[in-house]
């Protein structure tokens, strides 16, 4: 049985865009917020970002039976959601446990992005 998505696609003759590249372009979408999350914008830039997540979905462009592909949708969709939503709260309770049990300096040291270095004239 299909699913719905794919049914739905099936009947509008196939000129709706497939479940996956709603994703693939969901996924484009988020990858500026994910790169600023992550801090991945000193590793590599967005366009890279979206190459290797192209290259990914490249990789398993022969599966064809649609449950599965409905399977890695679903798993896809729900790591996008974590990582857009639960990942900005964990940091924060995070940083707020680290507030309590750390002394001031180091919450100073933790809360500056980058060391702060006098240079000797």
């Amino acid at each position: 049985m299909a699913s719905s998505l794919a049914q739905a696609t099936a009947e509008a003759g196939g000129r709706v865009a497939s479940p996956a590249r709603h994703l693939f372009t969901e996924i484009c979408r988020c990858l500026p917020f994910i790169a600023r999350l992550h801090k991945l914008e000193e590793v590599a830039s967005v366009r890279q970002l979206r190459s290797i997540v192209k290259a990914k979905f490249q990789e398993f462009k022969d599966i064809k039976d649609p449950r599965v592909t409905d399977l890695m949708i679903f798993k896809a969709r729900e790591e996008l959601e974590m990582t857009e939503y639960l990942e900005p709260y964990s940091q924060r309770n995070l940083h707020v446990q680290s507030k309590s049990k750390q002394s001031s300096f180091l919450d100073n040291f933790f809360n500056t992005p980058y060391p702060q270095i006098a240079r000797k004239p």
